[in-house]
């Protein structure tokens, strides 16, 4: 009993918190996502968290324009983006270098991306690539695009991007504030993928890849203007908002997300280690 009061106490606490940020923007006005909560915690730390996720919601999507402006100035020879697994389960996790870059510090090979965890992915400067992740190793998985080059003054380039396929919602933020990245669950919102990959909903092949200028596909244009998805979707680019070098980026669409990602997930081993599962049985896209 003394635990769920305690718990009961974090979920309120950090209710203030979540009014100031939200989800990535969407390229075009539309309902909200809705989710199920089946938390399964006990009636206390359920309304806890229905209080703490109950803010109100925009109708429409915010302008693009309208994101947060920082203007601090990053001088630094490398930078590090912080992804969070919030999926609720294991993932593959790769990395790819542009011709002519150098490679990701240490040169991390592909594997697995434990659920729950964080891994801090550092670049040094003239670095430009890409982060992919999903349910097993593919070139068309959701992918977060870095570049911090010369021609930019080495100010941060960040995207997420969904041109190649989409295999997970992927959300990035900047000193907290989302700048890039659609948490849509495509997977759910009654579009069918026209060129799926293996898997039963685990990967989408993008069949605007090779469209520069779109439109996008109707089962990836949720996240459209959020996230890329075509080649010339640049609204979804994020450069110019992350030039303190505070970075980091969520995998997932569980609502709870909004607490992990502005705790960097340290919330998520203790609510897990009291009821494994069911915080995310009800959110995954499969």
């Amino acid at each position: 009993m003394v635990l769920i009061i305690y718990l009961a106490t974090v979920a309120v606490t950090i209710a203030p918190a979540l009014a100031r940020g939200g989800l990535a923007p969407r390229g075009s006005p539309g309902p909200s996502p809705t989710y199920a909560y089946g938390y399964g915690y006990g009636s206390a730390f359920d309304s806890a968290i229905e209080e703490a996720l109950s803010y109100p919601e925009p109708t429409a999507a915010p302008k693009l324009s309208d994101r947060a402006k920082d203007i601090a100035v990053l001088n630094a020879d490398r930078l590090t983006v912080r992804i969070t697994n919030g999926f609720g389960e294991d993932l593959s996790i790769s990395y790819n270098s542009n011709a002519g870059s150098p490679t990701i510090i240490g040169n991390p090979p592909a594997g697995t991306f434990k659920a729950a965890a964080n891994t801090d992915v550092v670049v040094p400067r003239s670095f430009a690539g890409a982060i992919f992740i999903g349910h097993y190793f593919n070139p068309a998985n959701s992918k977060i695009e870095v570049a911090f080059v010369s021609n930019q003054d080495y100010r941060p380039g960040l995207d997420v991007s969904y041109v190649d396929g989409y295999s997970v919602p992927l959300v990035c933020s900047c000193a907290g504030v989302a700048v890039t990245g659609c948490n849509e669950p495509l997977f759910r919102l009654g579009h069918t993928c026209t060129n799926p990959g293996p898997g039963y909903r685990q990967l989408c092949y993008n069949p605007q890849k090779n469209s520069p200028d779109g439109p996008a596909d109707p089962f990836f244009q949720p996240c459209q203007g959020a996230a890329y998805t075509y080649p010339n979707d640049q609204t979804a680019n994020a450069f110019g908002k992350c030039d303190n070098g505070d970075i980091q980026c969520c995998v997932g669409v569980s609502p709870l997300l909004r607490i992990l990602c502005r705790s960097n997930a340290n919330l998520l081993p203790l609510i897990r280690s009291i009821a494994p599962g069911p915080a995310f049985s009800t959110e995954k896209d499969h």
